[in-house]
């Protein structure tokens, strides 16, 4: 990779890796990567949380830091691009966002916790499927079982909620307290006028 460098322009050459198995967002190193680490000028990071991407660095970066760069990926087509039976194919579309954008992402993945944890305290021992339901996340493939599962990995994160033995999700004490909260701001918040 260093050759490259090398060339006409002085190309930066970016190699992708992936990290260890089960990674979390501070543990994004390149998997087996000591050795490599040392050799590269940084390691630059993304963390997709619901389709906001934080790109930033870890471990090693030489150079000016720099504040993370969020953007939202949406997945688009376009008429130029088509497969050879003509159909088009997806492509995804990263678009920087302004801090107004990043706060309000960030307000929605915490409404959205908040929602999963009211649906659990009310239909305890529900299905992914039975909670996508019951929150409304409705996607053209069906129930968003997907948006369910990334939303409880970030509460078990945070240990509100845990999966029994056949994956069921379930209020951890610390999760019961927190819905407890929640109500009593929505309390709080009807009685405002």
């Amino acid at each position: 990779m260093r050759t490259l460098v090398d060339l006409p322009g002085g190309p930066c050459v970016i190699a992708l890796c992936h990290p260890i198995k089960k990674a979390s967002r501070d543990d994004l190193l390149p998997r087996g990567g000591g050795a490599f680490l040392n050799e590269v000028d940084g390691n630059l990071t993304c963390w997709n949380d619901d389709g906001v991407v934080n790109l930033h660095w870890l471990g090693k970066f030489r150079g000016p830091d720099f504040s993370p760069i969020t953007f939202r990926l949406e997945t688009v087509t376009s008429e130029k691009i088509r497969d050879s039976k003509g159909r088009k194919m997806p492509t995804v579309l990263a678009t920087a966002l302004s801090k107004e954008d990043q706060l309000a992402a960030e307000a929605r993945t915490v409404a959205d916790e908040d929602a999963l944890l009211l649906a659990l305290a009310d239909n305890p021992r529900a299905t992914f499927a039975g909670l996508a339901v019951a929150l409304g996340w409705i996607s053209d493939k069906g129930e968003n079982k997907a948006k369910v599962k990334r939303c409880a990995d970030r509460l078990k994160g945070d240990k509100l909620v845990k999966s029994d033995r056949r994956g069921t999700l379930l209020l951890t004490d610390k999760g019961s307290e927190e819905v407890k909260r929640i109500r009593e701001n929505h309390q709080f918040e009807a009685r405002k006028y």
